[in-house]
């Protein structure tokens, strides 16, 4: 359920730009424009059934992190996900919300704990609001590290904004 007062303290929030690489895996037929799966199974910062999402990581080091992170999650080994495309994207982006820092936390009520929780559904409530506001993604601390992930609604993208994936490499063995 969409919660309206939380749709305004993220519309009370400036607006955070962001301009350069963010990285992702995924398994080499899919198109990396795609965030149909994050769609129909959700993610952190979407509920299932609901909007596409692009989940991207600012470093390699934040996306193998997260790739380790879901392979224990769902109690399997690393290797019955793979292979794996890792993709490079340049990003233009104009309207994030920005959850990097303790106040804008504090703003939307989002604990850093509930950041790092299996339990997804504080998270899904803020992302769900901030697509609903018309946020084009949310920057984040990763749940698996140190890095940061940004949760990028294609549906929401503004004029101006851009993204382009290039494919790096394949991952035929455990990422590193």
């Amino acid at each position: 359920m969409l919660d309206a007062k939380l749709v305004a303290r993220i519309d009370g929030l400036d607006a955070a730009r962001y301009r350069g690489d963010a990285f992702r895996h995924l398994p080499p037929a899919y198109d990396p424009l795609s965030g149909r799966g994050a769609r129909i199974h959700g993610g952190r910062w979407n509920p299932p059934d609901s909007f596409s999402v692009l989940y991207l990581g600012l470093d390699r080091r934040t996306v193998v992190d997260e790739f380790e992170r879901l392979a224990r999650r769902q109690r399997r080994d690393p290797a019955d996900f793979l292979p794996r495309a890792f993709y490079r994207y340049d990003l233009t982006l104009q309207n994030i919300l920005d959850l990097r820092d303790a106040e804008a936390l504090e703003a939307i009520g989002l604990s850093a704990a509930e950041l790092t929780s299996d339990q997804l559904e504080a998270c899904q409530r803020v992302g769900r609001a901030a697509h609903h506001a018309g946020r084009e993604g949310i920057l984040a601390p990763s749940a698996a590290g140190d890095g940061t992930v940004l949760a990028l609604f294609l549906d929401g993208m503004q004029p101006g904004s851009t993204v382009a994936p290039t494919r790096m490499e394949t991952w035929e063995s455990a990422p590193k």
